[in-house]
């Protein structure tokens, strides 16, 4: 019986090859449009992400995101009761969604297992990293207090930055008013954002795609020494181009680019770019 099993969300973004090799469990979440709603994962009620940023630019409606239920979650940590002793569910922050709480309403209904839920004040890969991170370490049976102590060691280190090619589905989701982004529409503004321990930062706004990846390298650079890099993306021109550049700051060889989950890509809309990083000890 494995001593510890690490448990997550599908905002995290871990990779399916990743996860299967380390034994993670990812619960989904889910989106909606139109009347259909489909689980954020590869199954066949998913929703493949292609096609979700492939259509999103002509949806009539504004695509919805929804938690898991506590049931969910609940049956997550009760088919794990007879493989493990402890698991550690590693969530997406608490600040931005309501996925925390209901996380930890699920475990009362797996009252045998030892259930540790945990704030991760990230998202996407800036959650992914921690929870890879934590699955390596119950791999080489470190015990839970170990890999909580960890956990909270890493989040100060932990840096998602991202570009997004517009302001108008920020808007839809209503965290910026219509004024501001046609504006930004008008004068073809890139904001560049930072999410860091739970928090939404502005750093900075360009004119065209060129200064805003020149920003983000800046931003990387500044972090000086890397443990961990990705790149994020929601199928953004240049890919390639962009981690070829950061291929100096980090070997970028262990993980492709990853798509960012439907969940966040309904509120930062397609062509976005952006790095999951964790600064050096």
């Amino acid at each position: 019986m494995n001593r510890v099993h690490i448990l997550t969300d599908s905002t995290s973004d871990v990779p399916r090859e990743v996860a299967e090799r380390l034994h993670i469990t990812v619960v989904p979440a889910y989106i909606q449009f139109g009347n259909r709603s489909y689980r954020d994962d590869a199954s066949s009620e998913g929703l493949g992400r292609e096609e979700f940023y492939a259509q999103l630019p002509t949806m009539p409606d504004v695509p919805t995101t929804a938690v898991p239920s506590a049931h969910d979650f609940g049956t997550a940590y009760r088919n794990l009761a007879g493989e493990t002793d402890e698991v550690i569910a590693i969530i997406v922050s608490a600040s931005l969604s309501g996925m925390y709480d209901v996380a930890r309403l699920g475990a009362q209904q797996a009252p045998g297992l030892k259930v540790h839920v945990v704030d991760s004040e990230q998202i996407t890969m800036g959650l992914g990293w921690m929870v890879i991170a934590a699955a390596e370490a119950a791999a080489d049976g470190k015990s839970a207090p170990e890999i909580l102590t960890m956990i909270e060691e890493m989040k100060p280190r932990v840096h998602v930055y991202a570009m997004l090619d517009t302001l108008e589905y920020v808007r839809r989701g209503g965290r910026v008013s219509w004024a501001r982004a046609k504006a930004a529409q008008v004068l073809r503004i890139k904001p560049i954002m930072q999410v860091a321990r739970g928090d939404i930062i502005e750093q900075g706004r360009t004119r065209t795609r060129r200064r805003a990846i020149e920003r983000l390298i800046q931003l990387v650079r500044a972090l000086g020494p890397l443990e961990r890099l990705a790149v994020l993306h929601t199928y953004a021109p240049a890919l390639e181009r962009f981690q070829s550049r950061l291929a100096d700051f980090c070997s970028l060889e262990q993980l492709p680019p990853v798509v960012v989950t439907t969940i966040i890509g309904a509120h930062v809309g397609p062509r976005a770019l952006g790095v999951a990083a964790v600064a050096a000890k």
